[in-house]
Parts: C-alpha cells; structure tokens; sequence
C-alpha cells in the first residue's frame, strides 16, 4: 500500500506534507515500517490556481494536477492528496476528479476540506468561531467557508479585506512571500500571519485554519499562537492518508487546549 503526493503547488509544501506524513506515523526503529510514500513535483506542468480562480490564468491548474494523480496511481499509489488548499476549490477540484473517473482511476483522492472538517469535529467539537488565512483564490471562491456553513457546525470568520490582502501578499510577494523564500520565512512574511491572527482573536476567534499549504511553515509545528489553536490542514491531511492505508499506523492525536 502506498501513498501519493501531489506536490509543486508550492514545492515546499509538499515536501512539508511528505514529512508530516513520518511525523504522525508509528514505527519501531526501522526503514521498513514507514508507508511507501511517492512524491511528483511537476510544478511546471501546473498552472497557478489562485491565477486560475482569478481569470488570469487560462489553462485549468486540474489538468496537470490530474497528470500527476495518473502518474502516481501507475507508480502503485492507493491514496492520494494535494498538498494545496486553492486546488481544492471545486472549478478545480472537481474537475481532477472528473478526469480521475473518466480514465477509470481507481486509487482514492482525499479532499483536504473535508478532511479538515471532520478533524474539528472529533477533537474540537467544542469550539464556535473558527477563522481562516488563505491565499485570495480561497477567499473569493469561499472554499473553506461555504463548506463549513453547509455543516452548520462552527461559525466560520474571515479577516478584514485589507487583512485577506495582506495574507495573500505574505505568500505570494516575490521579496518576502512564502513562495519566493520558503526556507526559511522571511520575518515579514511570518509577521503578517501573526498580525491577522490576533486581529481576528479580537473578533473572537477561537481557532484559525492555515488555509494555504505554506502557511504552516511560518510556524515550526507550533499549534497555538497568543492562545489561539492554530489549525494545520496539512497535518490533518498527512494523518488522513496514514489513516487510509492503516489507521493502526497511525499515532495518537496529541490535544492543544
């Protein structure tokens, strides 16, 4: 049983994923225990998704990322995910998984929203106001929030429209953003998250999802910031998958109160 990765969007975060995926998986002292885990990273055969969501990319970001699904199943890949939050957006989203069906695509494409809903549901069922950074492509096609309002589960807050903004240069800039300089963050970066973090403690916030990928690389592994639950998808993911082949794999959830 393997696992696929989807990565090059961006290239750290799926290195970031592939990582994640060890981190949360029990072994017991040999190479032998870890999954079999298949990473591509053809970032230049997938088209910018915000870039796409936006009208100003014309080729759908779903025909490279399907591509690359096809490549991972032929390798033996069982399950797999994308290791971008934008590409989860449904024009995009569905689509993989349109063309998937039509070439008869048999491994299993998990759905990081999803995903990330039923972690909350489980283990923080408790909370009510959630809020969420992200790039502008999963703001403006509200992908994380009309899921969550479609559950009627948490009151879902997003930051201001300068603060959407703000995260969205964060990564995207190309002086300071996640993308340009992944390894490290830059500071700047780093402190335009935690800014809109507190902003929207101030609102009431409870928990914030790191709705990009590369968000979480601001952050080492940290789960709370200024008493606020720092919600990773792509550790959410990462247990996901490991789940998916053996959930008796799969180490036990450590809680932040």
């Amino acid at each position: 049983m393997k696992i696929g990765i989807i990565g090059g969007v961006g290239p750290y975060a799926g290195l970031d994923l592939n990582r994640k995926i060890y981190d949360n998986q029990k072994t017991y002292g040999k190479d032998q225990d870890y999954i079999d885990v298949i990473l591509i990273s053809n970032a230049s055969d997938i088209t910018d998704r915000t870039g796409y969501l936006k009208n100003e990319v014309k080729v759908n970001p779903a025909e490279g990322l399907f591509r690359a699904a096809l490549k991972l199943e032929q390798m033996g890949a069982n399950v797999i995910a994308i290791s971008c939050n934008t590409a989860h957006s449904p024009k995009i989203f569905d689509k993989v998984c349109e063309l998937m069906n039509i070439a008869k695509c048999e491994a299993k494409l998990l759905n990081i929203v999803e995903e990330t809903h039923k972690f909350l549901e489980k283990n923080y069922s408790n909370l009510d106001n959630i809020g969420f950074l992200g790039t502008l492509g999963t703001y403006e096609t509200k992908l994380y929030e009309n899921y969550f309002v479609k559950m009627n589960k948490f009151k879902f807050i997003n930051p201001s429209e300068r603060g959407k903004n703000n995260c969205h240069d964060a990564i995207y800039n190309t002086e300071y953003g996640v993308k340009a300089q992944s390894n490290p963050i830059t500071k700047k970066a780093k402190k335009i998250f935690e800014n809109e973090i507190v902003k929207l403690k101030n609102m009431g916030v409870e928990a914030v999802i790191m709705g990009c990928t590369e968000i979480p690389l601001a952050f080492n592994d940290k789960t709370v910031y200024k008493d606020v639950l720092l919600i990773d998808p792509s550790t959410i993911l990462a247990r996901a998958l490991i789940s998916n082949i053996n959930e008796n794999l799969l180490k036990d959830y450590t809680y932040s109160k």
